[in-house]
């Protein structure tokens, strides 16, 4: 009876572990944390036994976790005692990451800027980038949100098909920040709600439908600016292919256009971006 019981609060504290490294902190930190947090104060010594973690460890952890404002402390006659500050701390850790995030959103142009002064004159005039995996998919789609003014897509799916859904909308909350208007051609006569970056179906999406007899879109392609980029996901299988080139990309914008006229409109049904011909 007593090893199930152990068994259950060591599965009970590794779940719990899990669900706070995201915020952060190691997985060391989180047991440590999680241990205060149900045992009160209590002695480095003995938090070096239950978690079987060298003494000299658990100061350096424990002083991490204060610095986190996650551990408080105490001095008792038999010595200093470590205690869990209450979990609404995670809130305070969230504020930093946002207020983090919102610092390096406010000087990612002038970065971005000072580092393409860096770049040779001819390189930046044409370029062709190779992407791989899920992680090249993640970054091809959020350069989109570089683009100036118009943004134009040959469709297969929505983006959340080809990345992870919280990722796919932070890009959109992107696009609606720098009010990126986007036009997607599609072979998919109706498609069901995708998103809840509400104010980017409202303000500035468009849809058309072609039929795939005229033009089947076996590629996701991208065009804007002077960027040509194209992508496919097939099982494992990642392809993805950045070119930067105006003339390029000027030729492709005029192709679009062009398939865009004869293409029949759709129209949203929901807020959500559901669609139909």
């Amino acid at each position: 009876m007593f090893m199930l019981e152990s068994y259950l609060m060591s599965k009970q504290t590794d779940n719990l572990s899990n669900l706070v490294k995201p915020y952060g902190l190691s997985e060391e930190e989180s047991k440590v944390y999680i241990l205060l947090l149900q045992n009160d104060f209590t002695t480095a010594l003995t938090l070096s036994r239950k978690l079987h973690l060298g003494r000299t460890k658990i100061y350096r952890l424990l002083d991490t976790l204060r610095d986190k404002q996650l551990v408080e402390f105490k001095l008792q006659e038999r010595g200093m005692q470590f205690g869990a500050t209450h979990p609404s701390k995670f809130e305070h850790l969230v504020a930093q990451k946002e207020q983090e995030i919102a610092g390096l959103k406010k000087h990612l142009p002038d970065l971005v800027a000072h580092l393409n002064a860096l770049v040779p004159g001819e390189a930046k005039e044409s370029q062709v980038l190779y992407y791989e995996g899920v992680e090249g998919l993640k970054q091809v789609s959020y350069n989109i949100t570089n683009a100036k003014g118009m943004l134009r897509v040959f469709e297969m799916e929505h983006m959340s098909k080809f990345v992870p859904h919280a990722y796919a909308e932070t890009v959109r909350e992107e696009l609606v920040a720098n009010k990126i208007m986007t036009r997607d051609l599609t072979n998919i006569a109706k498609s069901p709600g995708y998103t809840d970056v509400t104010e980017l179906i409202k303000k500035y999406s468009e849809m058309r439908y072609i039929n795939p007899k005229l033009l089947k879109i076996n590629f996701e392609v991208l065009i804007y600016n002077d960027v040509y980029t194209t992508y496919t996901y097939t099982g494992d299988e990642v392809f993805c292919v950045e070119i930067h080139n105006a003339a390029l990309a000027e030729m492709q914008k005029q192709l679009f256009d062009f398939v865009w006229t004869s293409a029949q409109p759709m129209r949203f049904s929901d807020v959500r971006g559901a669609a139909t011909v």
